[in-house]
C-alpha cells in the first residue's frame, strides 16, 4: 500500500496567522535586553512613562532591531510628551518594517488608547508613505477570505490530534471546508487576473491571503499560478519562506523531489511519518535556508521524526522498488 501523502502546510499557515499575536522570543538573549523591554512593556501598561523610555533606552544599548519593542517605546514617548524621540522611535520602528509595525499598532492591546489620537496620525501617514499603493478595501476583503480559509482549518487540526485524519470527523469537516476553498481560489484568482499579485505594497499584513488559498486549490490552479507567486516572492511582495511550501507541493503533485523538505507522508500500515522525497537531502538545511527556514529537524519534531539523510535516501529507494 502506497503511503498517505500530506504536508505541514496546514500547520504550517496557521502559524502564519497566529505568529504575530503574542511576543515569545526576544531579538537578544542578553539579560540587560530582556529585563529592560520587559519592563519597559511593563510600565507602558502601567501608564509609567518615563519609566518605561528609561527601560527601553537601556535594551536599545544592546540591540534595537524589534520593530515591536521600538514602536513600545514610541507609544511611551508620545504619551511623556517627548515628540523628538517619539519621532525618533517610530522612524526607526518603520525603517525595521512598516508593515510589521502597523500590523501590531492594529492588534496588540497596549496600542488601543492611542488610536484616535495624533499618535494614530503619525502611525498612518507613515504608512502611506510606505505603501503608497495600498488598497484598504481589498485589504479588508482578503482578510475575510483569510479567516475562511483558517477557521475551519483550526478545527481539522485539532480532529486530527483526536480522531485521526481518515475517520468520520475528517470527512464532516472538509464537507464544509471544499466549497469554501472553491469559492475563495474563485475570487482569488480573479483578483490576481485583474491586478497581479495582491502584495505587501498592494494589501499591507494580508500579503499571505493569496498563498494560502492557492497552496489549497487544485493541481493546475496552482501550476497556472505559481510563476506569478514566484515572481512576487522575489520582489519581497509575499515572504518566499511560505512560497516554498507551494513550491514543494506543486513538484510533489507532479512527482518530482521537493526542494525545501516542507511536505510529510505518512504510512497508513504503520502510522509512521516521514519526508516525502527530497532533492538535496545531505544539503537540506542550507537550500532551506535560502528562503528563510530554519533547520530541517525542528520541523521533523512536528512528526515526531528524527532526519537521517541517509535513512531518507534508503527508504526512497526501497519504495520505488515496491
Amino acid at each position: 500500500m502506497r503511503p498517505l501523502t500530506f504536508s505541514l502546510a496546514l500547520a504550517f499557515s496557521l502559524a502564519l496567522v497566529s505568529s504575530l499575536h503574542a511576543q515569545t522570543t526576544f531579538s537578544s538573549s542578553d539579560p540587560a535586553y530582556v529585563d529592560n523591554v520587559t519592563a519597559g512593556e511593563a510600565a507602558l501598561k502601567d501608564g509609567q512613562f518615563d519609566d518605561c523610555l528609561d527601560f527601553y533606552a537601556k535594551a536599545f544599548t544592546v540591540k534595537q532591531t524589534s520593530f515591536l519593542s521600538t514602536l513600545r517605546a514610541a507609544a511611551c514617548a508620545h504619551s511623556a510628551g517627548k515628540q523628538e524621540l517619539l519621532t525618533q522611535y517610530l522612524d526607526h520602528a518603520f525603517s525595521l518594517s512598516p508593515d510589521g509595525s502597523m500590523q501590531v499598532y492594529k492588534n496588540y492591546e497596549e496600542f488601543a488608547p492611542y488610536r484616535d489620537t495624533e499618535f494614530d496620525q503619525e502611525m498612518k501617514t507613515r504608512f502611506q508613505l510606505a505603501f503608497p499603493d495600498y488598497n484598504q478595501k481589498l485589504a479588508d476583503e482578503l482578510a475575510e477570505i483569510r479567516r475562511s480559509d483558517q477557521e475551519n482549518r483550526q478545527v481539522i487540526m485539532e480532529i486530527s490530534k483526536e480522531h485521526g485524519w481518515q475517520s468520520p470527523q475528517m470527512d464532516s469537516m472538509w464537507a464544509i471546508q471544499i466549497p469554501i476553498d472553491k469559492a475563495n481560489t474563485a475570487r482569488i484568482t480573479e483578483i490576481i487576473d485583474e491586478m497581479g499579485y495582491p502584495g505587501k505594497s498592494m494589501v499591507g499584513d494580508q500579503s499571505g491571503t493569496a498563498f494560502l488559498v492557492i497552496q489549497h486549490a487544485d493541481l493546475a490552479v496552482q501550476e497556472k499560478y505559481l510563476d506569478i507567486i514566484t515572481a512576487a516572492a522575489d520582489q519581497g511582495e509575499v515572504a518566499w519562506r511560505s512560497v516554498a511550501l507551494l513550491v514543494d507541493r506543486v513538484r510533489m503533485r507532479q512527482g518530482k523531489s521537493q526542494l525545501y523538505g516542507s511536505q510529510v507522508s505518512r504510512d497508513p500500515e504503520t502510522g509512521e511519518s516521514f519526508f516525502a522525497r527530497i532533492e538535496q537531502p545531505h544539503q537540506i538545511d542550507s537550500v532551506r535556508a535560502t528562503v528563510g527556514l530554519g533547520p530541517i529537524q525542528e520541523y521533523a519534531d512536528n512528526w515526531d521524526i528524527t532526519w537521517d539523510p541517509d535513512k531518507h535516501i534508503a527508504r526512497h529507494k526501497a519504495m520505488k522498488k515496491e
